[in-house]
Parts: structure tokens; sequence; C-alpha cells
């Protein structure tokens, strides 16, 4: 239901003048927020060096944010269903940049990590409103239109976002990446109380009437897919700036462009699972996570080449977002009608996955394997996902009645 009046959608003025710029600042917020979730991943030499820590100690940093998402997702989602939308968002994005500062000017580790889980918190739910709204402010006939700009806003935090993020840290020092992000937040701050309207309070949906569906096992095991088919693609590209700098041979200055090699790769990834995923689903999902596997298997061993490690990178990054469309739909698919509380968990089977990912590949690291052992460990998680998404296809092979 659309918030205008029927006299501001018979002029036509208001739909034509706010609601679009409203929904390019939900997309910019998007961009600047995912582009905070793959922050570290291009500066984790530098903050190591900086506490005196490990590289796999440092990598904590992308494990504790996809854990705050995976948590505060969910959790601020069931609490807030009655909070108007717009100072919702306003509040997330504050909490945002309360992190984010933290974050720049921590004086240890513990601090920085403190700075993270509380920009983190506000994630997965500013994600999930940010659709709601999206589709609401959307003119009639437009709302998936209206939806696909803030997926343009998500695909662009990795092609270009994290890249940017790469180059100001590694230009300025990494603590100018935090303060980068929490400026442009505070900036999206005053752009939603300029643009976005005001949203009355929504009915409440009881957690317990939609946690029972949860109960599927189709529905469980489309959510471990997720985990585990994402989770590959993070044990692996954590650990991608080291890699690159010790087995690769490249240059410091020479990894920005390489993760802007697996942006591109990620935002083709996604055109393209989504385009397939509306043809056929399940062999979808298996093509892309069987490429990845492969991708990243390969890639451990023969890295060391800089022209054939940024071709794999390449592939990594169009197999493994080919997956995010298909994962999406399909646990939209088994959950019915408790679509809104598993949408949200999807996000936090996503960050949770990165999470897993970030974690193994951190243990892996740390083994006679070394930084070879990242990319090896994504593709060995990887199959794990491959084997639940043909329980699905064998499940759904059985005859209902």
């Amino acid at each position: 239901m659309s918030v205008y009046s029927d006299a501001e959608r018979k002029s036509g003025i208001e739909e034509q003048r706010r609601i679009p710029a409203a929904i390019w600042v939900l997309s910019v917020s998007i961009f600047v927020i995912g582009s905070a979730e793959l922050l570290p991943m291009g500066l984790l030499i530098p903050i190591a060096q900086q506490y005196g820590l490990s590289v796999s100690t440092a990598g904590l940093l992308v494990t504790v944010y996809a854990l705050g998402v995976a948590v505060g997702g969910p959790v601020l989602t069931a609490t807030t269903g009655r909070t108007d939308r717009k100072m919702l968002l306003i509040g997330l994005l504050v909490l945002f940049v309360s992190g984010s500062l933290l974050s720049a000017i921590a004086p240890n580790f513990a601090v920085l990590l403190a700075g993270r889980l509380l920009s983190s918190f506000s994630h997965g739910t500013l994600f999930g409103i940010s659709i709601v709204v999206a589709g609401k402010l959307a003119p009639p006939g437009k709302e998936g239109v209206a939806i696909s700009y803030l997926g343009t806003g998500l695909t662009l935090s990795t092609v270009l976002g994290a890249p940017l993020g790469t180059f100001i840290g590694q230009s300025f020092g990494w603590r100018m990446s935090f303060l980068a992000v929490a400026v442009a937040a505070a900036l999206c701050i005053l752009l939603m109380v300029r643009f976005v309207p005001a949203f009355p309070r929504g009915k409440t949906v009881t957690m317990g009437k939609q946690a029972r569906a949860l109960g599927r096992p189709t529905l469980i095991l489309a959510l471990l897919t997720t985990v585990f088919g994402f989770g590959g693609v993070f044990a692996g590209f954590t650990y991608i700036s080291p890699f690159l700098q010790q087995i690769t041979g490249l240059s410091e200055k020479m990894v920005s462009p390489i993760m802007l090699v697996f942006g591109i790769g990620s935002a083709v990834g996604n055109w393209i699972g989504g385009k397939l995923a509306d043809w056929r689903l399940i062999p979808t999902l298996l093509g892309s996570l069987s490429t990845l596997v492969l991708t990243m298997a390969v890639f451990a061993w023969t890295g060391s080449e800089p022209v054939w490690a940024a071709i794999l990178v390449l592939i990594w990054g169009i197999s493994g977002f080919a997956m995010v469309p298909p994962l999406n739909m399909l646990v939209l698919k088994k959950a019915r009608e408790a679509a809104d509380l598993a949408s949200s968990l999807n996000i936090s089977a996503f960050n949770i996955g990165n999470a897993l990912g970030a974690a193994l590949g951190g243990a892996v690291v740390q083994t006679g394997l070394a930084l070879r052992g990242a990319p090896a460990a994504g593709a060995v998680i990887g199959v794990v996902g491959l084997i639940l998404l043909l329980v699905i296809k064998m499940l759904d092979k059985r005859p209902k009645g």
C-alpha cells in the first residue's frame, strides 16, 4: 500500500519527485553498509601490524561482524515490527555510524572488534526493512524495479566500495577507511531525513506464528545450504590480500585492482544467477556451487601466477555470487507463509557462512598449508553445500501424500 494520498497519486508530482529519490537513498545506504562489511579484507595486514597480531587473528574482524549480523538481524526485525520504518532506518544508521567511529579510533584490537560488532547489528535489519520500504514507495507495478535498485547498491559495494575502502586504507591508513564509511553513513542519515517519508505503524506478526514453519526439513536444509554454500566463498576471500601479496607476489597497490576484478565478477554472477534461477532453480545452484568449488581448489595450488590468479578470482566472483539470487529464492520457496522471518534468517545464514568460512580459513592458515589452505578450506566447505543441495533435490522428488 502506498504512503501517498489519492491527490498526490493523481498529480503524479510527489511520486515522480520523492519516490525515486527515496529509493536511491536506500540504495546508497545499502552500498555504504555493504562496503563496510567487506572493508577489513583488503586491510588485514596493516591492521595486524598495528596491533602486533597474526593475519588470521585480524580476520576475526570479518567473523565478528558476520555473527553480529546473524544475531542482530532476526532479533531487531522481530522486536521492531510496530516502529515507524523511517525512524527505524535512521536509528539503524546512527548505530552504524557509532560503531564505525569507534572502529576508527580504536586504541586496541578489542575495541576495534567491539566497534565492528556494534556496526553489524544494524546491517541485517536495514537490508530487510529497506526492501519492504522500497516496495511501498514504488509506483503501482514498479515494485520489482524499485527493489532492484537496492540490489544495485549491494552489487556496487562489492565492485566499487570494497576496492575504494582498500585504496583509502592503503593510501592514508586503515583508520581512514572506517572514518570514511562513518561520514558516508552520516550523509545517508541527512538524505533519509529529507527524502524518505514516514510510515504508519504496521501490524505486529508474532515470532511464534512464523517460527512454527521453520521446522520443515527442506527449509532447514535450504538455510544450511546458504551457510555452507556461501561460507566457502569467504573462507578463501577473507585472506585474499595476504595470499596475493605473499603467494602470488603482487605489490600492496595491486591488491585493489584484483579485488575490483572480483567485484566485477560478483556483479556479473548476480545477474546471471537471477536469470538462470527463474529457469531452473536447483540446477543453477548445483552448477554455480560446483564451479566455485573447482575454482577455489585450483586457485589454492596455481594462484602463484598473477594473470592466472586474476582469471580465477574473476570466475570465483561470478560463481560465488551467481548463488545469491537462487539461494534467496530457494529459502522463500520452502518458507511459504513464513517468508518474512525466513528472509531475515537467510541474511543471517549468509553471514553465519561468512563467519564460518573466515574462521575455518583462519584455522587452516595456521597449519602447514599456510595461506594456500584458505581457498582449499573454502572448496571443502562448498562440497558440504553441494551435498545438502542433492538431499533437497532428493526430498523434492518424493511423492507428496
